[in-house]
């Protein structure tokens, strides 16, 4: 019988526990996203580029964090952890077009420069071959991105 109350028990205060829940703010859900997926469990890629040798700076991304209406969020906080040996990373606060798909919210921002940050890369003088980095991008959210470039300049 005590197994039977107990059981009874944790059913019932489960159920309660879902009927007495509020509906969370989009600031509250960012918040506890940004709690359970915080810095330790970044989402991780490895990007590969192919650029050409020559003293130029090559666009690699632009990086940004639009609400509905296309003002940001925040400022994205771009950050260089392993840095190219055969070349060089920028990273720039600028404005560029963006490209959401037609059934996105956000699709009218494409029309429009938004705020964000540039990404650039430049070979070193007269090198052909591979080169790697690593960038750690930081959203005001709370989320973040380690991207791994994997550079061919040819």
């Amino acid at each position: 019988n005590v197994t039977k109350f107990l059981l009874t028990v944790f059913v019932f205060g489960l159920f309660s526990s879902f009927a007495f829940a509020e509906e969370k703010t989009p600031e509250q859900l960012r918040e506890e996203r940004s709690r359970i997926f915080g810095i330790e469990r970044l989402e991780s890629q490895t990007l590969t580029r192919v650029v050409f040798a020559s003293a130029a700076k090559h666009r690699i991304g632009f990086y940004f964090d639009l609400n509905p209406d296309c003002s940001a969020v925040g400022d994205i906080n771009v950050r260089v952890t392993k840095q190219p040996e055969h070349g060089t990373v920028e990273t720039v606060a600028a404005t560029d077009y963006v490209r959401f798909p037609k059934e996105n919210i956000r699709s009218k921002c494409n029309l429009q420069k938004v705020k964000g940050t540039l990404v650039n890369y430049k070979t070193a003088e007269k090198y052909t071959g591979k080169d790697e980095f690593d960038l750690l991008i930081l959203y005001p959210g709370g989320f973040a991105r380690k991207l791994h470039f994997d550079i061919s300049v040819r």
